[in-house]
């Protein structure tokens, strides 16, 4: 199954605004999920949200191409790296566009002033990000501009990864992206089988050997992720746990997908290839209830070794008692 990057969309927030007596934004946080935390990590596909820029004459509007335009309807996303403590400058770096999006949330549609617009920009965070999280990270900003007029500073935390499997695919939403081996939709109608490979699309997963130029597609053969763990809870809506770390055994024993990296032809979009153990366990509930309905009875986590995870809850065959 193929994957258009504009539409990869991601629940990064960030927040801009007008304050009293000062133009320009202010930044409030960042993350898949609320509370809003800054993370950024390298490859990290993510949508910036705003408020306090102008009007763009046209919304949306898309990345025309690869590679990535680092300018949008004017719009444009730098970051910068110094050494931590030192003030050593390490990078500074345009981040690549896919998408810019406005919405009027002023009570009048008329209204033009600047603070009445929700600005969505999704971006690509470089694969060049320098992260050291055992140690002093570097000291990292980002700054907005928005026709020549730059935006503060804002610092931001860094990570090694931010793993989030993508919950929109094609015209199914709020269910876990994840195909069988020939692109179709893992779904109530059609589960996964024991034995099966299937492939699990996600963002976040971090550098990639060898590494791949930020805003440009993916070559082939795909680069991949070290150090993926995988688990399976056949528990009914179960939420996801962090895999345990790998060892030769677990190895042996399928704790490592077959598969993790990115997706060629795309732009910051992995995949993680996983095998289903050969046999499933017997079906031992009922349907639920229109009050706590099962919408899954397999979650797939996927983690990184030490830093962050996220799970597949899906559908598979299970055997009837």
């Amino acid at each position: 199954m193929r994957y258009h990057v504009q539409s990869i969309v991601f629940a990064l927030l960030l927040a801009l605004s007008h304050a009293s007596g000062q133009s320009g934004p202010t930044f409030v946080g960042s993350g898949y999920g609320l509370p809003p935390s800054a993370n950024l990590s390298p490859g990290q596909i993510v949508t910036f949200w705003v408020t306090g820029l102008k009007p763009i004459p046209v919304s949306p509007v898309k990345a025309p191409g690869l590679p990535l335009p680092a300018t949008l309807s004017g719009i444009s996303v730098t970051l910068s790296q110094t050494e931590y403590g030192k003030g050593l400058p390490l990078g500074s770096y345009q981040v690549p566009l896919l998408s810019v999006t406005q919405t009027n949330s002023c009570s009048d549609p008329s209204a033009t002033a600047p603070q009445c617009f929700l600005t969505s920009i999704t971006v690509q965070i470089p694969f060049e990000l320098v992260v050291d999280p055992f140690t002093m990270p570097p000291y990292t900003t980002f700054a907005i501009s928005q026709d020549g007029v730059v935006s503060q500073s804002f610092a931001v935390s860094t990570a090694d990864d931010s793993i989030h499997v993508l919950t929109t695919c094609g015209a199914y939403g709020g269910s876990p992206c994840v195909t069988h081996p020939d692109g179709t939709l893992v779904l109530y109608s059609s589960p996964a089988q024991p034995g099966e490979t299937i492939v699990i699309y996600a963002v976040g997963l971090g550098a990639t050997t060898p590494s791949v130029p930020t805003g440009q597609a993916t070559p082939s053969p795909a680069p991949t992720v070290p150090g993926i763990n995988i688990n399976f809870d056949f528990r009914p809506n179960a939420a996801p746990t962090r895999p345990a770390a790998l060892t030769p055994i677990e190895v042996d024993l399928g704790a490592a997908p077959a598969f993790a990296g990115l997706t060629p032809g795309q732009v910051g979009l992995y995949q993680i290839n996983v095998q289903l153990p050969a046999t499933f366990p017997p079906e031992s509930y009922s349907g639920g209830s229109a009050f706590n309905p099962i919408v899954s009875n397999l979650t797939i986590t996927i983690g990184s070794r030490y830093f962050s995870y996220d799970g597949a809850a899906i559908w598979v065959q299970l055997q009837q008692e």
